[in-house]
């Protein structure tokens, strides 16, 4: 029987609540540290329900509170207004009058041991943890993550993966695909309110909402710079507050905690390229990090194969995270 969680609402702007979704093992001896997790969907879609499988196995397994977050999503926001709501997440956990406050009693968790970890875009979350949340997180583990919205992947068109027909890519171009995209009442159709910068705002979506095709529609028109707000002028390049953004260009200057970072080297959402980049910068400035660069793996292969267990990732994980306050990990 899969956890249930409890849902709470960790920051209201106006009328929009932004919820997370808190696990918690059962018969926890000790206090019990958290790992706060981030949906993918490139900030443009998606829903803090979708939680791999591991994560809802460690539960149980590494005696830990599991929090899935939701956040503001973009084109209606930009990126640092979700930052803003990371920030905002993780003082919420960690204050005494946020989480634990609305838990009551009976949780038995310690907020001072921190895990934030994301897959995809919620990947690149946990990279903004790790560099511009201060105090730290104990330890980041960022998944198959985005990390440049400027690189080399997301500024060129690329084809639409099927993972439902086991690894293919589609097979028409991103132009034409991208075409089919913008035709109103066309199958294919990402809806112009989801595009438009001014529509309305909105920190989630249903799983039948054509909002999911914003993903696809990005990857085709190569815009999430500009998606998310970024300046895509002739000065990108040299542009202060882009870099802010792009993790390789803020790891010497910001540091990170101990990472742990996984990507498969033949993923079509995000390409590697993305991770290889900020491994390369970690290794020069004599970060903490391992790397698990999985040969012949593709996005979301940790949600596809529900027996993956990451148990690197854990083991990292469980290491720097230190002991409890009676007891250990």
């Amino acid at each position: 029987m899969s956890p249930q969680p409890t849902t709470v609402t960790y920051k209201t702007i106006g009328k929009l609540e932004i919820p997370l979704d808190i696990y918690l093992p059962e018969q926890a001896t000790s206090p019990t540290p958290v790992i706060l997790w981030f949906h993918g969907g490139g900030l443009l879609q998606g829903h803090r329900s979708k939680v791999p499988p591991h994560f809802l196995r460690s539960i149980s397994k590494y005696k830990v509170a599991l929090v899935s977050a939701d956040y503001r999503l973009a084109p209606q926001v930009g990126v640092q207004d979700i930052f803003e709501d990371v920030k905002d997440c993780i003082a919420f956990i960690r204050k005494s009058d946020g989480l634990v406050k609305h838990l009551g009693t009976s949780a038995n968790i310690d907020t001072s041991r921190l895990a934030v970890s994301g897959s995809s875009a919620g990947g690149y979350l946990a990279f903004f943890a790790g560099l511009y949340v201060e105090p730290k997180p104990n330890v980041i583990l960022p998944i198959y993550p985005i990390t440049d919205p400027l690189g080399y992947f997301f500024t060129n068109p690329q084809p639409g993966p099927l993972f439902r027909d086991g690894g293919a890519v589609s097979s028409t171009p991103p132009k034409e695909a991208l075409k089919a995209m913008l035709e109103a009442g066309n199958d294919a159709e990402v809806p112009a309110s989801f595009r438009d910068p001014q529509g309305e705002i909105v920190a989630n979506n249903p799983a039948d909402s054509s909002r999911n095709k914003m993903y696809g529609y990005m990857l085709a028109a190569a815009n999430l710079a500009e998606l998310l707000h970024l300046n895509v002028g002739e000065d990108r390049y040299r542009d202060a507050e882009n870099d802010k953004w792009r993790v390789a260009k803020s790891v010497a200057t910001q540091g990170l905690p101990p990472t742990y970072v996984v990507h498969g080297d033949v993923d079509r959402a995000v390409g590697v390229d993305q991770a290889d980049e900020v491994i390369g910068v970690c290794v020069g400035e004599g970060v903490n990090i391992q790397y698990e660069r999985l040969r012949g793996k593709d996005h979301l292969f940790d949600v596809f194969n529900e027996q993956e267990d990451m148990t690197g990732m854990y083991a990292f994980m469980v290491k720097h995270l230190g002991a409890a306050t009676s007891g250990k990990l």
